[in-house]
C-alpha cells in the first residue's frame, strides 16, 4: 500500500532499500540531508523517564533516524503506553550507525536510519530473546519487523524494512498511516 506522506509502498523490503532511497552507500551526503533528522518523542516523556540511553544516562527523546520511520516509530511508543508496557523498555540502544549487517555482505539497516534497537544488554544478538512479547506486538503493529524472529536472533533489534513476509502472532503488518 502507498503512503501518501512517504510515497513508499508499504510492507518496505530490506532488498528494495538502496533503490527506493537512491543510494548505495549511505555515507552519502545526498542521502543523509534528505532521508535523516532528528525526530523529537519528548510528548512521551511521563512514560518513559526511566528509559536509558546506551552510555547510561536517561533518554533524551531524541532520535536520529531515516524520517519515514518517524510515524510508525512514534504509533509503536503510543501502543506501548496505552498497553502499560512502558516499563519494559529499559534502554534505548541506538537508530543510526552506519556499519555492515551481521553477516556482513550488505549494509545494515540501521545504516539507513531503519532500524532500532532496546533492551540490548538483556538481548544479545545470536542469543534467546527476552524482549516482552507485547512490545514486539506493537512494534509489529507498527510495520516494524523484530530481529528476535531471525535464524540468528537479534532480539533487541526492530526495523522497518522486512526481510521477507512472515505470519503468525508476532509477524509485522504493513505500515499504514
Amino acid at each position: 500500500m502507498l503512503d501518501e506522506k512517504t510515497g513508499i509502498d508499504f510492507p518496505l523490503y530490506q532488498k528494495d532499500v538502496p533503490e527506493i532511497f537512491a543510494v548505495d552507500d549511505p555515507n552519502d551526503l545526498v542521502f543523509q540531508r534528505n532521508f535523516l533528522q532528528v525526530v523529537d518523542f519528548s510528548e512521551m516523556r511521563p512514560h518513559f523517564d526511566h528509559l536509558l540511553d546506551f552510555a547510561g544516562n536517561r533518554w533524551n527523546y531524541r532520535i536520529y533516524m531515516n524520517w519515514v520511520m518517524g510515524d510508525p516509530n512514534r504509533r509503536a511508543l503510543r501502543l506501548i503506553i496505552e498497553r502499560g508496557l512502558a516499563q519494559q523498555l529499559e534502554t534505548f540502544d541506538g537508530c543510526h550507525s552506519i556499519r555492515p549487517s551481521k553477516g556482513g555482505n550488505q549494509w545494515s539497516q540501521h545504516a539507513y536510519g531503519l532500524a532500532l534497537d532496546f533492551n540490548a544488554a538483556s538481548n544479545q544478538y545470536g542469543q534467546e530473546p527476552t524482549m516482552d512479547l507485547g512490545i514486539v506486538k506493537c512494534f509489529a503493529e507498527s510495520g516494524f519487523e523484530w530481529g528476535g524472529l531471525w535464524s540468528t536472533p537479534d532480539g533487541m533489534h526492530f526495523q522497518l524494512s522486512w526481510i521477507r513476509l512472515r505470519t503468525g502472532p508476532l509477524a509485522p503488518v504493513p505500515w499504514r498511516a
